[in-house]
């Protein structure tokens, strides 16, 4: 006698007023993101150093000038060029109307969140705007003028688009999913790992499918974006040359801190709504994975389980190898696009469960009462400036005279330097660089290389001390009782630290704090205030040295 299939339930049937109040809650919410974004621009101030080298980057004269000098930015192309248009247009003449880029980015990453809740799950993002959308490390970072928010706007594309080519491998949505994957790698090298593990995710459905056509077209679709990456290719290759005095060893440990760091923002709670909506979600993942699949309807959940699941999956081990390769000190910001992918997935998962009414309900009460308790953490983090250094520029615009000198340290700092001060006297970086408009780590490498890289800046320095002008000192520099001797250091990739660059930095910072202490004799610490809380990146302080010959 045949076995007879178990019935499955039908699907349940939601009242209208019910998905009503989820659209209309959504909408609010997705208000209050529009929101924050805009007290973020508004609240940015000045383009701190990474965004300062950017815009000198799109502005230069033509697209050949920029494509020679692309090796000294740490993205491909394509947010450059954005950067470019917009400035073409008029609209990149000042930083407040830079700012209203970075702030359309967020917005749209907003609208990329909705469109990817419509297209896996055809319900309101709740999930996905609570982690990432509320997350002040994606408005933040987001919405500055760097690569993040831009390709984290393409990869949600690319994964929605990718999701339809596994639903209905046509032309027509295989050519759009290799757009938006062209334009996903064109926006983060990163990228290139997250389109990878998320055309896994749509093959091994096929796989299960046993449909080697539908496998095959996924594959497809990172093709392009593959062979656009080719020409960076040398380009890679020439910033891997001076890359070295960065690179520092990756661990676990040290991911888990900053990934720790980029979850917890703005207040704990929310690394644990991170990790219990990700325990839920891979739970729900696991029961629809392996679910009765005698409807179309669960056949399809079941094939959205093992596509969310293995990407989230692959994804993860992805970023892994990248930060790995990379051997970068990473950043919260490094984190943004597998915290993207990753609140996606859990929002389509849990709301391809959330079916009965009262589990609608559930979910609509808790992120309302989450929103309410974090909203207030959130709003502090947003009225930070981005850095305090053009409001130092503009202090010594007005008070330094002909013969001061002004000393700028870290040297990376001179790339916000650069584009605010416009005062009269000259200016310098430890060591000194020949260009500042970039991020020349080329530059510094050749300095780390020279016995005594701080020779014409001590000249400079006594110079003015010796003519009764002043040094005004813009950052950190190591000043002690006594007077800490400068260590010596070896010419770069010769002794014991290598090709490091923060112990040379620190060096260097020695030696000018002794020179200082040991010949002149006044210092004096300057406020320069700031209207908000200054990004701990590039906060630094102002201090006046002058006179001659006698320790202070």
């Amino acid at each position: 006698m045949p076995r007879m299939k178990r019935p499955v339930a039908a699907p349940h049937r939601h009242s209208p007023i019910l998905r009503r109040i989820e659209w209309i809650g959504a909408g609010i919410f997705a208000l209050i993101l529009v929101a924050l974004h805009v007290t973020n621009m508004m609240h940015a101030g000045g383009l701190w150093r990474d965004e300062a080298a950017a815009v000198h980057l799109a502005q230069m004269p033509s697209v050949t000038a920029i494509w020679s000098h692309i090796e000294h930015e740490s993205f491909p192309l394509l947010v450059t060029m954005l950067i470019r248009a917009w400035s073409g247009v008029g609209l990149g003449g000042s930083d407040a109307g830079l700012r209203a880029f970075g702030c359309l980015v967020g917005i749209a990453v907003v609208g990329a969140l909705w469109w990817n809740a419509w297209r896996l799950s055809a319900s309101p993002p709740f999930v996905s705007m609570l982690l990432l959308g509320l997350s002040p490390v994606a408005i933040r970072w987001g919405d500055s003028l760097r690569a993040y928010g831009v390709g984290v706007f393409f990869t949600l594309i690319a994964l929605a688009s990718t999701w339809a080519v596994v639903r209905s491998p046509s032309r027509k949505n295989a050519l759009i999913a290799m757009l938006a994957g062209v334009l996903a790698v064109q926006s983060l090298y990163q990228n290139a790992f997250i389109l990878a593990a998320i055309c896994l995710g749509g093959v091994v459905v096929a796989a299960r499918r046993k449909d080697l056509r539908r496998a095959l077209l996924i594959g497809a679709v990172g093709v392009p974006a593959a062979f656009s990456l080719l020409p960076y290719l040398p380009v890679v290759k020439r910033a891997n040359e001076w890359n070295v005095a960065t690179q520092v060893p990756i661990d676990l440990a040290r991911i888990w801190l900053v990934l720790h760091r980029a979850l917890s923002d703005p207040h704990p709670l929310m690394l644990w709504l991170w990790a219990a909506s990700l325990v839920i979600a891979v739970v729900i993942g696991c029961a629809l994975a392996f679910r009765n699949k005698a409807l179309p309807a669960e056949e399809e959940r079941s094939d959205m389980a093992w596509f969310l699941l293995t990407i989230l999956a692959a994804s993860t081990l992805a970023y892994y190898v990248f930060l790995k390769v990379l051997n970068f000190p990473s950043e919260v910001w490094y984190y943004l696009v597998w915290m993207a992918l990753a609140a996606v997935s859990i929002d389509a998962l849990v709301a391809r469960a959330a079916r009965p009414s009262w589990a609608r309900l559930v979910r609509i009460g808790a992120v309302a009462a989450a929103v309410a308790f974090l909203v207030p953490s959130v709003l502090p983090r947003l009225h930070m400036r981005m850095t305090n250094l053009d409001l130092v520029a503009r202090h010594l615009d007005e008070t330094v005279r002909e013969g001061d000198l002004v000393l700028v340290h870290p040297w990376f700092c001179g790339a916000t330097f650069a584009r605010c001060y416009t005062g009269r006297a000259a200016w310098t970086t430890l060591p000194p660089l020949e260009s500042y408009g970039l991020q020349r780590l080329d530059l510094f490498k050749a300095q780390m290389l020279q016995d005594d890289p701080l020779r014409p800046v001590i000249a400079k320095m006594e110079a003015a001390m010796r003519g009764g002008n002043t040094v005004w000192l813009v950052g950190h520099f190591p000043f002690s009782n006594p007077p800490l001797r400068p260590p010596v250091m070896p010419p770069a990739g010769t002794g014991p630290e290598g090709w490091r660059g923060v112990p040379y930095m620190t060096a260097y910072a020695i030696e000018a704090a002794y020179f200082l202490q040991m010949n002149a004799t006044a210092s004096r610490l300057v406020e320069v205030p700031a209207d908000a809380a200054v990004n701990p990146f590039e906060d630094l302080p102002v201090r006046t040295i002058s006179g001659w010959r006698r320790a202070f």
